[in-house]
């Protein structure tokens, strides 16, 4: 995860999460937003906590995840933030 390449699939979760910064998701709702398996979506979310790009609450039913507020300085953001730029262009 935390190695030089970046995929078209973390850079699609991490924009639904810098789309709404302040809002707290499921992963069932990332996987509407993304149109990725649910599995997929699972390991992302994971990760990215375990880096500490998000925050995670544990509430009835499971967890919800946003963008931690700290996200923006940590490396492996910073490189999806530059993969983001490059796909765009």
């Amino acid at each position: 995860m935390t190695g030089k390449r970046v995929s078209a699939q973390q850079i699609t979760v991490m924009t639904a999460f810098t789309a709404e910064p302040e809002s707290w998701f499921y992963g069932a709702a990332i996987e509407h937003k993304t149109g990725l398996p649910g599995s997929t979506v699972r390991h992302f979310l994971l990760n990215f906590f375990k880096l500490g790009m998000l925050e995670r609450a544990e509430v009835f039913g499971g967890y919800r995840y946003r963008l931690s507020p700290t996200a923006r300085e940590q490396p492996y953001f910073l490189r999806i933030q530059e993969a983001t730029m490059v796909m765009q262009t």
